[in-house]
């Protein structure tokens, strides 16, 4: 389908292929070459992820494709759901690792958050997917792979995308990219781009070359804090692209898209919520074209940190708006299920809460 070969991913199921091999095994069955557009459209436009339902591919194809593939999508490692609505899929790869992604359902929209990679090599202290340390990156096909299985689960079309969660996108550009052009191909969910969010800590040159794609993708910058002391032991990579290097980033791609910048900041109790915290990051949005999205920390297992008192938030939020920085804050989503931002760990025990 749209996934190119994919050496990891799980046997016998369509996904496992590129358009090519599968059009190629289409032409040795004796079957035309529009067949595999119609299989393409089944499942990417209407959703329908059995052989058997595709009505207008003759029975004696149909029985075929079942024989060759016997599966569209292979079986889901653990499916969870909160009771805000938010649903988790923990996906097991060809080579038994595992990956998560979740569906975001709102009023008028569901937003998939969708992983770049086994683990994550940036190591945030308060991110779970940071602890598991970096496995491998995922293939196009196994990021859409994730698209796929929560359309599934939710029987609907994606609004909107978000890459923000397990992994560092900007270090997986090559496959990520391809997902993108895969998620807004006409042929295939036609998303447009603005509905497209990268969310990176700070890769700069990832963020240079975002500048160069066609299209309105969205980019959010995982800052939460603006003092590089601090910031080198939240995110680590802080070290590589200190912040005066990733200010310059943002103001580069402020400028040449005129499209305002997501800066996320996780406020942790006594850590970096504090006055002098939010006047560094105030010094920090000085000049830029963004705002400030609050987010609050997701506790998780084995985690020493704590969110920030209400209070404390408030005020913080309050320094913001008085020097006119756009704020808001981010509801948190499935925290039952360990599904909310900085929960994610790609493990199939996580247990839904009561």
């Amino acid at each position: 389908m749209y996934c190119q070969k994919g050496k990891k991913m799980t046997a016998k199921s369509l996904f496992s292929v590129g358009f090519g091999e599968f059009q190629k095994t289409l032409a040795d069955l004796g079957m035309p070459a529009f067949r595999a557009k119609q299989v393409q459209e089944w499942i990417f436009r209407k959703f329908v992820f059995s052989f058997d339902e595709m009505t207008n591919l003759s029975l004696a194809d149909r029985e075929k494709l079942k024989a060759a593939f016997p599966k569209i999508l292979p079986p889901v490692e653990k499916y969870l759901q909160d009771r805000d609505g938010t649903s988790k899929v923990v996906v097991k790869l060809g080579d038994d690792e595992l990956v998560e992604a979740v569906a975001i359902p709102d009023e008028d929209s569901l937003t998939f958050c969708l992983s770049t990679q086994v683990g994550c090599p940036v190591g945030c202290v308060f991110c779970r997917t940071g602890e598991m340390g970096f496995k491998r990156n995922l293939s196009s096909d196994e990021i859409m792979l994730q698209v796929m299985l929560l359309v599934k689960r939710t029987g609907k079309k994606p609004t909107n995308i978000v890459f923000m969660g397990m992994g560092e996108p900007f270090l997986n550009r090559k496959a990520l990219y391809e997902a993108i052009d895969m998620l807004t191909d006409p042929q295939g969910l036609g998303l447009a781009t603005r509905r497209i969010t990268i969310s990176t800590s700070g890769v700069i040159e990832g963020i240079a070359e975002l500048i160069s794609r066609p299209g309105e993708v969205n980019l959010a910058v995982s800052l939460h804090v603006a003092d590089n002391a601090t910031r080198n032991t939240l995110v680590p990579i802080n070290k590589k692209f200190p912040l005066e290097k990733l200010k310059e980033a943002i103001s580069s791609y402020c400028t040449h898209t005129s499209r305002r910048v997501t800066l996320e900041v996780v406020l942790l109790k006594n850590v970096n919520d504090q006055l002098q915290d939010a006047m560094n990051l105030v010094s920090f949005c000085e000049g830029l074209l963004v705002h400030v999205n609050i987010v609050r920390f997701n506790h998780f297992p084995g985690s020493n940190y704590e969110p920030s008192p209400e209070k404390d938030e408030k005020e913080f939020r309050k320094i913001l708006k008085k020097a006119g920085i756009a704020v808001t804050v981010r509801k948190s989503r499935g925290q039952e299920i360990l599904a909310a931002c900085g929960q994610l760990a790609g493990k199939s025990d996580d247990q839904e809460k009561k």
